[in-house]
């Protein structure tokens, strides 16, 4: 009987095994033994010594535990002072969560994070991992050179190495760090509160200012907008800002008065303070010269830019409450957006940030089941990108536009071509990082995808779609469980946000809890707003399929792909690749195929987007689902093929990350696609 795991527990851990041993046992196997029992007694001795123990043991390998990453590296130093011939073992050492067996054993995914560590480490090399270099200070610290970084053997995650060394690693030169911006939700002063959404928008749209004509670093508004009244105090040290924007607004009537004021974080002192009088026909111009004043205090100066006109009052309010809702990615108000947005541009038709906006919700309001190139709805929206480039050709908001508005299954490089475009002009903006790494998710480039999430941390580091799609990646990587940390702490902050939800939901599912998934859909906890009592119809029965046993679920797949074969309707494509996980890929290959041999439309999934685009839905082939991945099947590359993913790979000559994980030639296969 296999014995039950006890709880879990953090500790660092130690692998270790003798170089050549197999040769040397066929030499002289005595021989060998002997150095199995000199290296078991030195590793004892080394253990004692800083609260270790030896936990497991394999021939001439050795695993074991200790309470902290300094007593394992205080345990490696034995290499150095003789007691193990340096040359003869390698060592790797992780720090994270284990589980204990009754028998003392330990297990779990750090374990063999530390054996594959080991099993990558040059004779005489103690290999650690990033965890292992945070969790030390001093000393100890300086003597953990980098090495890089480094893809672990038959697993789905790339990490940065050090190697622990006698001797202090040179310090590298350093710079004072460049500045970091939060701008404050300016409180609003007037008489109406529901005057918010206007205090709010003015520093909103000095962000967008500054991303646009700066390259200050700039948290993001649904990082920095968390923080108000009493909590303002806290949000540089939260957010590691070096500079704080605030200020307030009061409207009377036509009369408009914005303070502003700059601080240093570091002192807390104002580097200026002013107040502007006027019309709230000024209000434009007058957020133009705070973020130009900004910038200038932080040296930063701006490049020299024509003076933003004025615009209409009206239409500038109806463009302010119009992004307060699309910036909440809920689908069923995004109608509202358009129609605030239509009226914003009747009033101003040269707003180009208005037309841009009005095209980004028209691309999220179309079908999801079909592509709607030619229909009147998709013209309109590429019609407002093109007037917003027409208006302002770096109007980066239009290219990213441009990019959702594109076949869902094809022009994939033109995708990520789009949203660099985007990304040149306005290289601080955090959802264009968002936008860009969502793109290299779809085409199966997570490694990459989770650097363009790193830079969108920085300058976002609390929001819902950072936190929301970086939780999605880890999961897709092969660890759920630290994927449920990021997305639990991030719906803990944004309870309202329907793509939250739903992220918390499936890596839930993915990580084998249903309970806890199924608690998400208690009356009171989905965002009233945005989930539809269908979306969750369609996410119980995930739930329901993983309460079943093994043979029960694949059967219980073979009838749903049954089913689904007998409708007319656009086929999902994220139900067929959770059969294809659990034991029916031929199945779903047979039944994607057929669809596109006939003209039967591909929807990514049966419920509402969540704040996803019809063009994103090539992402569902490399999300995890609990079950195999899609991309093991050696059928894989001829639907990659068909959907235009293997084009874009071959092309471009960037291969998704499973291309190495794969026991066929990946490559070889996608090639051969095409051909065929």
């Amino acid at each position: 009987m296999t014995e039950e795991p006890g709880p879990r527990k953090l500790a660092a851990i130690m692998s270790i095994d003798i170089v050549g041993y197999s040769a040397l046992s066929e030499v002289d196997e005595g021989a060998a033994l002997d150095r199995v029992g000199a290296l078991r007694s030195a590793l004892e001795g080394a253990a004692l010594v800083h609260g270790g123990r030896i936990f497991n043991t394999a021939g001439d390998g050795f695993m074991l535990e200790f309470c902290s990453a300094a007593g394992a590296l205080g345990a490696a130093e034995l290499l150095w002072d003789g007691r193990v011939e340096r040359r003869s073992v390698r060592v790797g050492v992780h720090v994270g969560d284990v589980m204990q067996a009754p028998n003392g054993d330990l297990l779990g995914h750090s374990v063999n994070v530390a054996a594959r560590l080991q099993q990558l480490a040059q004779p005489g090399v103690v290999l650690v991992s990033m965890d292992v270099r945070r969790a030390v200070r001093g000393a100890l610290a300086q003597r953990l050179h980098p090495a890089g970084s480094a893809h672990l053997d038959k697993m789905a995650e790339t990490i940065d190495i050090f190697t622990f060394e006698n001797v202090a690693a040179q310090k590298p030169r350093t710079r004072k760090p460049d500045p970091v911006l939060a701008v404050l939700p300016f409180d609003n002063e007037s008489d109406e509160t529901e005057m918010n959404y206007f205090s709010e928008g003015v520093a909103d749209e000095i962000i967008n200012t500054l991303l646009r004509q700066s390259k200050i670093k700039v948290i993001g508004r649904t990082s920095a907008f968390q923080f108000r009244g009493d909590r303002k105090s806290e949000a540089a040290a939260a957010l590691k800002a070096s500079h704080v924007l605030d200020g307030s607004v009061r409207c009377s009537g036509t009369k408009l008065r914005v303070n502003a004021q700059l601080i240093d974080a570091t002192t807390g002192a104002a580097i200026w303070s002013e107040h502007y009088d006027g019309d709230r026909a000024d209000v434009f111009a007058l957020e133009d010269d705070i973020a130009g004043k900004v910038a200038a205090s932080l040296r930063r100066s701006l490049a020299q830019t024509e003076r933003a006109a004025p615009i209409d009052p009206a239409a500038y309010e109806l463009y302010l409450r119009a992004r307060q809702i699309w910036l909440m990615m809920n689908d069923i108000e995004e109608d509202q957006a358009s129609v605030l947005l239509e009226r914003c541009v009747g009033l101003a038709p040269d707003f180009a940030p208005a037309w841009a906006m009005l095209a980004s919700v028209r691309a999220l309001l179309l079908p999801r089941d079909r592509d709607c190139i030619g229909e009147p709805e998709h013209d309109a929206a590429v019609e407002a990108a093109v007037r917003a480039l027409e208006l302002d050709a770096d109007c980066a908001q239009a290219y990213a536009a441009l990019s959702l508005l594109k076949p869902a299954f094809d022009e994939h490089g033109e995708k990520l071509r789009l949203v660099n475009e985007a990304l040149k002009r306005t290289p601080n903006d955090p959802s264009l990082h968002v936008a860009r790494a969502a793109w290299l998710y779809g085409v199966g480039r997570l490694r990459d995808a989770a650097k363009a999430l790193e830079t969108a941390s920085v300058l976002d580091p609390l929001g819902p779609a950072v936190e929301g799609l970086r939780a999605s990646l880890i999961s897709a990587r092969g660890d759920p469980f630290t994927a449920i940390e990021v997305i639990r702490s991030a719906w803990t902050r944004w309870p309202d946000s329907a793509f939250t939800w739903y992220i918390m939901w499936t890596t839930l599912c993915v990580a084998k809890r249903p309970d806890e998934a199924e608690a998400l859909a208690a009356p009171g906890v989905p965002p009233r707003r945005a989930v539809i009592d269908r979306d969750i119809a369609v996410l119980q029965n995930y739930i329901n399929l993983l309460r079943l046993g093994e043979t029960e679920r694949r059967d219980a797949c073979d009838q749903l792909l049954t089913m689904l074969s007998t409708q007319n309707s656009p086929l999902p494509l994220s139900t067929c690749l959770v059969a294809a996980g659990y034991g029916c890929a031929e199945r779903a290959f047979d039944l994607i195929g057929n669809a596109l041999d006939t003209g039967r439309g591909l929807k990514p999934d049966n419920h509402d987007g969540f704040g996803m685009a019809r063009a994103q839905a090539p992402l569902q082939l490399f999300v995890a689902t609990g079950g195999e991945p899609a991309w093991k099947s050696q059928r894989f590359p001829r639907l990659a093929a068909r959907l235009g993913l293997a084009q874009y790979w071959v092309e471009s000559g960037k291969w998704p990350d499973c291309a190495a994980y794969v026991d066929y030639d990946f490559k070889a296969a996608c090639k051969a696609a095409l051909n065929a």
